[in-house]
């Protein structure tokens, strides 16, 4: 275990060797050892060779106690060809699982506040955040957290203009009243393998044999698959090959996937296309 330097609060920088349990995007199962970079009293940032989406659940193992706890992925702080760092936060903040004397005494972390805009319906909340989480949203200049008006996780941003408190009414979006008296069926959420996350990015969408690319807009993600809209027509059951997200120029990752169901959207005449990840023992 190495530790590095002392980092300001609630942080510490150290090499912890870990061992995390958990699946990938792509649905793939996967267990690895590796180690933190950072530790938290309730979190910490970890290396991963595996693509792991925000929300997510994983759980991490202490080596050097055999301690292990059950934790949730904030976001991707950096990443090199081979690996990434992600930010985790402990699903029990309190449980004791670094075994470390962090250098505040009185446990009281760190938090800075943001005006933060959620990108799906532009309600805007003067979030608290966390040491790891300012890490991950200024990594990323945008962040994976719950929107009480969407009723599901959505990526924020920040606010396109600061708020202050006597506006606060006018930039936050009243609650929407009718998805509440008709809220979704406690079985079909219990049923739902994998939570989706609203996310808009580009993603890249290729059928295996053809040259041609299709860069699409993905509606949201899961660690199970994606939806998609795109002016092209993929059958159900079709393979295809998708890196999302994508960047022209860059090292793009293609996880295959297989279309599930396929919705016409007459009034952007597009289709809207629902994918889950295959794995590899499935073809």
């Amino acid at each position: 275990m190495r530790v590095q330097q002392a980092r300001h609060g609630e942080r510490i920088s150290i090499a912890m060797p870990i061992q995390v349990f958990g699946t990938e995007i792509t649905g793939q199962d996967f267990m690895e050892m590796t180690e933190t970079q950072i530790l938290c009293r309730d979190g910490a940032a970890i290396i991963s060779t595996h693509r792991l989406a925000p929300m997510q659940q994983i759980t991490v193992r202490n080596l050097a106690t055999g301690v292990e706890a059950h934790a949730r992925i904030i976001g991707e702080m950096s990443a090199k060809p081979n690996s990434r760092v992600y930010g985790i936060a402990l699903l029990e903040p309190d449980f004791k699982l670094w075994n470390v004397n962090f250098p505040c005494a009185d446990g009281d972390e760190q938090r800075s506040e943001r005006w933060l805009e959620c990108n799906v319906c532009q309600g805007r909340e003067l979030a608290s955040l966390t040491t790891l989480e300012c890490d991950v949203f200024h990594a990323n200049r945008q962040l994976t957290r719950s929107c009480k008006w969407c009723g599901e996780p959505t990526v924020w941003n920040l606010a396109a203009h600061e708020a202050s408190g006597d506006r606060r009414k006018l930039c936050e979006p009243p609650p929407k009243v009718a998805a509440a008296a008709a809220p979704e069926p406690e079985k079909t959420r219990a049923a739902r393998k994998h939570p989706r996350v609203q996310m808009k990015m580009t993603a890249c969408v290729r059928e295996p044999g053809f040259g041609i690319d299709d860069l699409v807009q993905v509606e949201n993600v899961s660690r199970g698959g994606l939806s998609f809209l795109s002016h092209n027509a993929y059958r159900p059951g079709a393979l295809l090959e998708i890196a999302a997200p994508y960047m022209k120029g860059a090292e793009n990752v293609f996880a295959l996937a297989r279309v599930q169901r396929v919705q016409l959207v007459p009034e952007r005449q597009l289709n809207l296309y629902g994918v889950s990840f295959v794995k590899k023992s499935e073809l």
